[in-house]
């Protein structure tokens, strides 16, 4: 009882009572505040990084969605330390973990990039990686995780499977049904430590991420 922090709210937990003070069901027993267990939530924020395929492979109705599943991840996590790349020809930075945006700025940035023809994910993970590796600086003490949303087509830069071992915990989120390139996502996946999610159908990819990013977020193991 004497551990719950100032101004959190706690409830009374029998079982673990029990379990660690039985001698509170004597009769007669005195009871003091050691032995009485609580269950309280402590929010823990979880740094994530968002690398997103923003190529001329990627426009159109794709593009469109992925605008509106980012927005939903900001309105839903907004205190969370959500850092966002964006990729074609070279990566653009479109919001730093500790940069705080409304739905409508990020939204706004985001469709406001160029679409060009190349697809450079090797560029693209670069610089999600130098993104997660400044975290520490800003004050994450927990390991970042990284969403990677991609047709896992390149058609610049090296194959970029090398860099997905850097990284603590890649997801790779791969949209569009095509074949060719699911065994490169498969690989990033595995090597990141993570797992990778295929998106067949584009109407489904707000709910998918969203999901997705929730159970990272929240703490629960996507692996």
């Amino acid at each position: 009882m004497d551990e719950v922090p100032a101004g959190e709210s706690a409830e009374f937990d029998f079982d673990e009572t029990i379990d660690q003070s039985p001698s509170v069901l004597l009769r007669d027993a005195v009871v003091s505040p050691h032995d009485l267990w609580l269950t309280y939530s402590v929010s823990r924020r979880q740094p994530l990084v968002l690398s997103v395929d923003t190529s001329l492979s990627m426009t159109g109705e794709k593009l469109a969605l992925t605008a509106v599943a980012i927005a939903v991840l900001l309105l839903a996590f907004p205190d969370d330390p959500i850092g966002i790349v964006a990729f074609e020809n070279e990566a653009k930075i479109v919001k730093r973990p500790d940069e705080r945006l409304s739905v409508a700025q990020l939204v706004e940035r985001f469709l406001d990039l160029p679409a060009k023809g190349y697809t450079h994910l090797e560029d693209g993970m670069r610089a999600a990686l130098r993104q997660v590796r400044e975290l520490p600086s800003l004050g994450a003490i927990r390991p970042a995780s990284t969403l990677l949303l991609t047709d896992g087509k390149y058609t610049a830069g090296k194959d970029p499977a090398y860099l997905a071992q850097r990284f603590p915990h890649l997801v790779v989120i791969k949209m569009g049904k095509e074949k060719a390139s699911l065994a490169l996502c498969e690989e990033m996946a595995r090597k990141g430590h993570g797992v990778m999610k295929e998106v067949g159908d584009l109407a489904d990819l707000p709910l998918v991420m969203y999901g997705m990013v929730k159970d990272i977020l929240r703490g629960r193991s996507v692996a």
